[in-house]
């Protein structure tokens, strides 16, 4: 596989890059960049669909050879946990944050911090906006709302003489 910079001086053989610093040079690896997350998408399926095929069809080549990637990862058995000794698993015992959200609700979750904190909840209380939307009418959401700009990126464009 080739590095990041060889496949970058491919593509400055097909688009070359008209300087080395500079706006210019800035606005090149913009258009490089979104042309790239463009593709992304694309590029992706179409392998997914090649394999797809290769698999399917069972091809095979005497130049490429297909294997399947895989992550080992360590899978505690919980209920040997427990078995083994009944203290450590209820020291070590848990559920995921977003399973507890799924299972109490948000609300029950929230009571039960604020329990724990008392008044220093505050600090990390918030609304969802998506469900103030739908409990309120437009004109009370549009009152009890304000629109935050964050900076995500910044873009460069041409600016054309006239």
């Amino acid at each position: 596989m080739k590095t990041p910079q060889e496949y970058l001086d491919i593509i400055q053989n097909v688009h070359p890059c008209p300087i080395e610093s500079g706006f210019e040079r800035a606005a090149w690896l913009y258009e490089t960049r979104e042309a790239l997350r463009w593709m992304l998408d694309f590029v992706e399926l179409e392998y997914k669909h090649q394999i797809a095929e290769i698999q399917d069809r069972g091809l095979t080549s005497d130049r490429y050879q297909l294997y399947a990637k895989y992550r080992n990862y360590t899978k505690v058995n919980v209920r040997e946990v427990e078995q083994y000794s009944t203290e450590l698993f209820e020291k070590l015992v848990h559920i995921k944050a977003t399973d507890a959200e799924k299972i109490l609700g948000r609300h029950t979750l929230y009571q039960e911090a604020a329990n724990i904190l008392g008044s220093d909840i505050r600090r990390y209380e918030t609304v969802n906006a998506t469900e103030l939307a739908k409990a309120v009418p437009q004109h009370i959401y549009d009152r009890l709302t304000e629109k935050e700009e964050r900076l995500m990126d910044y873009e460069i464009e041409e600016v054309t003489a006239i």
